[in-house]
């Protein structure tokens, strides 16, 4: 079956067999209690390739980003600005170890090897993979971050949606992640309904980004988006009001992962699912900066 397969994925890449243990057992008798401060994330979220649908997917699902967003950064990322009437390009310098929700560099990673043993295997798609620092804070003070990987439909990616870590006694994991398979859109009738997925709150801005806008209009720019985002964590959002460039797929088919996990610190975890699986780890960093300053959205 689909869900025995995917079991064996921590056996297909080598990790050791206190992960399995990790995986399924309770964290009642850990002994060290975890704090808050800066820690460094690593997490790859894979799909299994060819589902053959012994899995029936409810349809009656909700799709939100929170309000209390943050996105992870490229720190190579340029910015486009107009000086003197010519263009110019500017790469910001970014300190990796004072400044949070910034991509770490493949070399800084340490579950390369798992990756990469999933990139080989036939059975499964790596959809994401990346590691940042941030400080992770009491679940109320902490923030969801925007996830999304795979291919691209349109405005969407396969992948989309969004984490939040946080930490009390232990690491807590809330994953939000959906994982949608679309068809091109030739007009052919439409079995079963779902949901409309909403824009990523950091879509328009990505697309923005490299623009240097009248300060006017980037004003009045960052209120629509502000507002659009709002309608969409609360569900007030006209979904009539997609563009048209959404209109080239059809949706076939939307799995979500919604779970919350416990965690001990610099273990590798793994959250089971028949179809899309989340591999972590979440390693205290004390090398950063007395007083660094997390990056906000």
């Amino acid at each position: 079956m689909v869900y025995q397969s995917i079991k064996q994925l921590p056996k297909i890449l080598g990790i050791a067999a206190a992960l399995t243990s990790a995986i399924v057992a309770p964290l009642v008798h850990a002994q060290t209690k975890t704090h808050e401060g800066w820690y460094q994330v690593e997490m790859i979220v894979i799909a299994r390739k060819d589902d053959t649908g012994q899995e029936h997917w409810p349809s009656n699902i909700k799709l939100r980003y929170p309000g209390d967003w943050v996105e992870l950064k490229d720190p190579n990322a340029t910015i486009n600005t107009v000086v003197n009437g010519g263009a110019s390009s500017i790469a910001p310098s970014v300190d990796l170890t004072k400044e949070a929700f910034y991509l770490l560099p493949a070399s800084e990673r340490q579950l390369n090897a798992q990756a990469q043993k999933l990139q080989r295997n036939p059975r499964f798609e790596v959809l994401f993979h990346n590691a940042w620092r941030q400080i992770i804070t009491n679940k109320k003070s902490s923030k969801a971050i925007i996830i999304n990987g795979g291919q691209t439909f349109g405005q969407h990616q396969a992948l989309e949606g969004s984490i939040r870590l946080s930490v009390a006694t232990y690491l807590e994991l809330q994953t939000n992640l959906w994982f949608a398979q679309f068809d091109v859109n030739v007009g052919q009738e439409i079995t079963q309904s779902w949901p409309e997925i909403p824009l990523r709150p950091n879509y328009a801005a990505a697309t923005i980004n490299n623009l240097s806008l009248d300060s006017e209009v980037e004003a009045e720019l960052e209120q629509a988006l502000a507002t659009e985002n709002t309608q969409w964590s609360t569900g007030n959002f006209d979904a009539n009001a997609e563009t048209q460039e959404t209109d080239n797929f059809v949706t076939r088919q939307i799995i979500l992962l919604q779970q919350e996990r416990d965690m001990r610190s610099s273990e590798v975890h793994y959250l089971d699912h028949p179809v899309l699986n989340v591999i972590i780890q979440v390693t205290p960093y004390p090398s950063a900066a007395t007083n660094p300053v997390p990056t906000a959205q």
